[in-house]
């Protein structure tokens, strides 16, 4: 009987997933009044702004801080921000599907400049703009936030973007007054973090981003580094736009065990260096662990997921793996993750007879660096891997119905201390050890696929899967110059790293055809990562 209910369960929300509309939203940081200086007109907003203690900082700043600084105990600054965005044309009852910040660095930081921040959202249907005579933390503040602890290394003028922060902006839209064109503000609080050799703070582009110290801004220079609001919602009206698509993870097999038949599924899997693990677990482990010399364990996960009912000519705009934690880890246990699709246009489930690594590979790829705090049973998701999903459903023979599946592979990450990888529940989840499990007692905790897309776009979507192609020459590198053709991409950085995951090298990409210089980087194997708005792809060269 309880198979049966979870089964309607999913079915309802399948069903009810699928023909869900989404609209998308992005809204910068916009002009609120101009001022002179040295007799030239300059374009500002104080619809960004920052508080120092118990301060208010100039409104008009070619950047942002946010975090906390210490330099000895009599002098201690934790910095808030403010950032209001105007002209949200989002209906009261919508829907929020999931909702970002988009900034760009001011300044590049390593991974241990930690800066814990709190989002919250102004609890207020249309705020004004920031003062200097009204601090940002005295302002009303919704009961919903959330934790953005940021540890990753930031680059100069590279984009980021916060946690996903949709149940703010949900708690927003459903008070009474709220009306579509309304404006939205944000507060993002730093805290105390105790004494620090780090800076633990970051800087971020404002609306007066600049070029050059000495230029002066407007926010003309780089208009495209200002901060963005980004919201994908669906309308109670279902309005045509993008098509939504939930699948979990289903059952394919029954076991029993004391006596009591437990629902399992082999569609959730890991491999443990060169071995398969235990297809039926309560968690899925991905990562790296480091015991000793003699102890390496790399884990690799396969997740398929069955009854993808996207049309061969669609095309996708976003899509995620939705996971939810099986233990808390530290921001410091780093997990360096690569999403590959199986290429495959209808894969089977996987078995303990065949490694999962030795499947093939989409050569569409998404970089995960999983470096943040994650707590028991708490919610995440994957990069958009739109790229990997995009390739799967050009392959021929893809129809909608068929299957995708997912590699997920660690890598070796050296010597360390920290455990280096995370785990999330699986199919098997269990409310105790104890209890044994079926997935019936926590469902909504199964690995889920979520992909947004638009139908019958064949001529767009040839032009993204041009996105995939990567040209990386020559490949082994003997003359110091290595070259990579991005054909159709919109990738901002490269980096390139050893085998330990250590940067040696990185930059901007300045256009679809470069030459960079290597000849001061040793022999040996390295990695060379692209990274932009959609995610990363990781390619492996040879230094000779």
């Amino acid at each position: 009987m309880k198979s049966l209910l979870l089964y309607f369960f999913l079915f309802l929300f399948f069903t009810s997933s699928v023909f869900a509309q989404s609209k998308k939203l992005e809204v910068y940081i916009q002009k609120t009044d101009t001022i002179m200086e040295e007799g030239v007109v300059i374009n500002v907003s104080s619809d960004d702004a920052e508080q120092e203690n118990d301060e208010m900082d100039d409104l008009f700043d070619d950047d942002l801080d946010i975090g906390y600084e210490y330099v000895d105990a009599s002098e201690i600054n934790i910095v808030n921000l403010g950032l209001r965005f105007r002209g949200i044309t989002i209906p009261s009852g919508a829907t929020i599907d999931s909702a970002f910040i988009v900034i760009h660095s001011h300044e590049g930081k390593s991974a241990t400049d930690v800066a814990n921040i709190t989002i919250r959202g102004e609890k207020n249907t249309n705020p004004v703009t920031f003062t200097m005579d009204s601090l940002i933390t005295k302002r009303p503040k919704t009961s919903t936030s959330l934790r953005w602890a940021i540890a990753e290394e930031w680059g100069l003028y590279t984009k980021h973007r916060t946690p996903d922060i949709k149940s703010l902006v949900q708690e927003i839209v459903n008070m009474q007054g709220w009306a579509s064109g309304n404006a939205v503000a944000f507060i993002l609080e730093g805290e105390n973090q105790g004494v620090s050799e780090a800076e633990n703070a970051r800087e971020f582009e404002s609306f007066e981003n600049i070029a050059d110290p000495e230029d002066g801004g407007d926010g003309q220079n780089h208009p495209e580094r200002v901060p963005q609001l980004v919201v994908y919602y669906s309308e109670k009206s279902g309005p045509t736009g993008n098509e939504k698509l939930a699948v979990y993870i289903q059952k394919t097999d029954t076991i029993m065990e004391e006596g009591v038949v437990i629902n399992v599924s082999s569609d959730d899997a890991e491999q443990e260096n060169d071995e398969m693990d235990d297809l039926y677990d309560d968690d899925l482990d991905i990562g790296y662990e480091y015991v000793d010399a003699s102890e390496i364990n790399i884990v690799n996960l396969g997740l398929r997921f069955r009854g993808i009912t996207i049309p061969a000519d669609a095309t996708i705009d976003s899509a995620f793996i939705v996971i939810h934690s099986h233990e808390g880890k530290s921001a410091s246990d780093v997990a360096n993750i690569t999403i590959a699709g199986e290429k495959n246009a209808n894969p089977e489930t996987f078995t303990m007879e065949a490694l999962i690594t030795a499947r093939l590979k989409t050569s569409a790829m998404v970089r995960w660096e999983i470096a943040e705090e994650w707590g028991l049973y708490t919610k995440h998701r994957t990069p958009d891997i739109k790229s990997v999903v995009q390739e799967i459903i050009g392959l021929s023979g893809w129809k909608s119905g068929n299957a995708i599946s997912f590699i997920m592979s660690g890598e070796n990450q050296g010597v360390s201390e920290s455990e280096n990888a995370r785990e999330f529940e699986s199919f098997e989840n269990i409310a105790d050890p104890e209890d044994g499990g079926d997935g019936q007692n926590h469902p909504e905790r199964v690995p889920q696929l979520l992909v947004y897309y638009k139908k019958g776009t064949t001529a767009v979507k040839k032009q993204i899967g041009a996105e995939s192609v990567i040209n990386v020459y020559p490949n082994p590198i003997n003359s110091g110059k290595l070259n990579f053709d991005l054909l159709g991409n919109r990738y901002e950085t490269f980096s390139i790293h050893d085998i330990t995951g250590k940067m040696v090298k990185n930059g901007q990409v300045e256009s679809t055809r470069q030459t960079i210089d290597v000849s001061e980087i040793n022999k040996g194997i390295f990695f060379i990562r692209f990274t932009g708005e959609t995610g990363s792809v990781t390619r492996k060269i040879i230094i000779n």
